[in-house]
């Protein structure tokens, strides 16, 4: 069955329902998209009803949150067309990220790379495949100096004077070429143990009982 994509305004009320729940800890639409863009390009794709209570934070608990089942359903199912959104568009090489301008209309990029990085610890041993791998770990770089740049600990920012307009812009352009690397990175482990799997079942056959 092809996808539908959201609409512009099925983005608008998604959006919408997570600003509702800001005070709730609840992520934004921009940090949804990192959140998801990880799940989807890293080791294994966890689906989105599974991470329910990241994405809404305390709102999770709250029963007051949705006034009905029927309206948390409507949720959910736009969670699921923006996961589908964003799993077309890295299978088609079109994926870039959902990027917010503040009050001065410029994008930052640092929730959407909060986001990633959230995503990033639900696998967080597999994804060492990647830091280890020396060709490809730099495609982190630039998703790893945005997510930790406002980060509560500054020893753990990784410019002590923050990033300046020229390299944020830098930063943002390679977003989108950094996760296609990343997500390419991944589906070829995930073909390779595919296929080992298969040649063991193969051989079962064979051996002796």
């Amino acid at each position: 069955m092809s996808h539908k994509p959201l609409s512009e305004q099925d983005y608008q009320r998604l959006s919408s329902i997570l600003a509702r729940f800001a005070a709730h800890g609840c992520m934004s639409l921009e940090k949804l998209d990192g959140f998801f863009a990880a799940l989807l390009a890293g080791p294994e794709a966890i689906r989105p009803a599974e991470c329910l209570p990241l994405i809404l934070g305390d709102a999770f608990d709250d029963e007051a949150a949705f006034p009905s089942e029927k309206s948390l359903e409507q949720f959910v199912a736009l969670l699921r067309g923006h996961w589908q959104d964003i799993a077309e568009a890295l299978k088609h090489g079109e994926f870039q990220p959902w990027l917010e301008a503040g009050a001065d209309g410029l994008a930052t990029g640092n929730d959407w790379a909060e986001g990633f990085s959230a995503g990033m610890e639900l696998l967080n041993d597999d994804w060492s495949l990647l830091f280890d791998a020396p060709d490809e770990a730099p495609l982190l770089e630039p998703i790893m100096l945005l997510a930790f740049e406002r980060h509560p600990d500054p020893e753990m920012r990784p410019l002590a004077d923050g990033i300046d307009p020229a390299l944020r812009e830098e930063l943002l352009s390679a977003l989108s070429p950094s996760v296609h690397g990343i997500h390419d990175f991944f589906a070829a482990i995930r073909r390779q143990l595919e296929q080992e799997e298969q040649e063991l079942e193969r051989e079962e056959p064979r051996r002796p009982h």
